[in-house]
């Protein structure tokens, strides 16, 4: 299978292995591109980013693609400082998850990108384009990946 170069793409190829992990993860949703609606928690949702292509060589396209996953916890029943800390714990899990095959290689042996990486973590966001009356904390982890696309 050639590199994943594609927003689309990379999205769903998050999305299947996370909800293939999600029993061991804790998870009991996996969306993707902004869902509102979030039928179990935890949950994970996982949303395309910046996309950047620039000549690498001959013949060849380096891809920069850059993935934000929003983790909501949401166990009302623990304090708030209990929320924090499970937030956290839950985002390090899937972290580590993420960060098991840097290459996300498939069932041929195939590498779908050169290199894929967890580059930040911001725990205490609001969850994105929601309106001022439905304020939903989250942590947002950010994946970097490069790909290469030959022409």
């Amino acid at each position: 299978m050639a590199q994943i170069t594609a927003s689309w793409r990379m999205v769903e190829m998050v999305a299947e292995r996370l909800n293939q992990k999600s029993g061991p993860l804790g998870l009991k949703f996996v969306g993707e591109y902004g869902e509102k609606i979030i039928p179990a928690y935890p949950a994970v949702v996982v949303v395309p980013g910046p996309r950047a292509k620039t000549l690498h060589g001959t013949h060849t396209f380096q891809v920069a693609l850059e993935l934000a996953l929003y983790i909501y916890h949401a166990d009302l029943t623990l304090r708030k400082r209990e929320r924090s800390k499970a937030d956290l714990q839950l985002a390090e899990r899937v972290e580590t998850e993420m960060e098991s095959d840097f290459r996300w290689v498939d069932e041929d042996g195939g590498a779908r990108v050169i290199h894929g990486y967890i580059a930040s973590e911001e725990p205490g966001l609001l969850q994105p384009d929601v309106r001022k009356s439905a304020v939903v904390i989250c942590t947002r982890l950010t994946w970097r990946a490069i790909s290469q696309r030959r022409f």
